[in-house]
């Protein structure tokens, strides 16, 4: 059963496809690595796949959806608490 996905070889999350208990070791399919995660990822959330610092970008599907606000350490929940998203702004 796959239970995480990156969806991109440039992206340093991975995205939960099943609800997943901290301590859970996830292969990250395309790359030869496990990630332990160090806190449950709800279904459809992210997680760190790399360890990202204060102030670099988040990328998922090989396109920057954020920013992290603090490090933010390998198997760890990337979520509004620890990034700020980038909106587009539409002109109208």
């Amino acid at each position: 059963m796959i239970k995480a996905v990156v969806l991109n070889p440039r992206d340093n999350i991975g995205v939960a496809l099943v609800d997943l208990k901290s301590g859970t070791k996830v292969k990250i399919y395309g790359r030869e690595v496990w990630v332990k995660l160090a806190e449950p990822i709800p279904y459809q959330h992210k997680f760190s796949v790399t360890p990202i610092d204060s102030g670099k970008e988040i990328i998922k599907d090989g396109v920057v959806i954020g920013k992290a606000t603090q490090d933010i350490e390998q198997g760890h929940h990337v979520h509004t608490h620890n990034m700020t998203g980038l909106r587009l702004k539409v002109n109208r």
